[in-house]
């Protein structure tokens, strides 16, 4: 099974528990939380905030290129992640 189906499904079982949302937030946040600083933020800004990568840049004082990789950092390991743990 690849990545982004293996992960969806994981999702899609724990929305059907009693605690998901906890779970979910606490697993997103331990995976962000493993991340570098300028990673976590940028991909954040993108991908949560919907800012462009010029204004990723501009907060970060990187060129784009770098912010790119950056939020392409941050995909990989996120989806990379996946499932580690029941939820109870």
């Amino acid at each position: 099974m690849d990545p982004i189906t293996r992960t969806y499904e994981w999702l899609r079982r724990q929305l059907s528990t009693r605690h998901t949302v906890d779970a979910v937030w606490a697993g997103f946040l331990d995976v962000l939380d493993e991340l570098p600083a300028e990673a976590r933020v940028a991909f954040l800004m993108s991908d949560i905030f919907d800012a462009s990568i010029d204004e990723v840049a501009l907060l970060l004082r990187k060129d784009a290129a770098a912010c790119h990789a950056l939020v392409e950092l941050a995909r990989a390991h996120i989806q990379a992640a996946g499932p580690r743990r029941a939820v109870e």
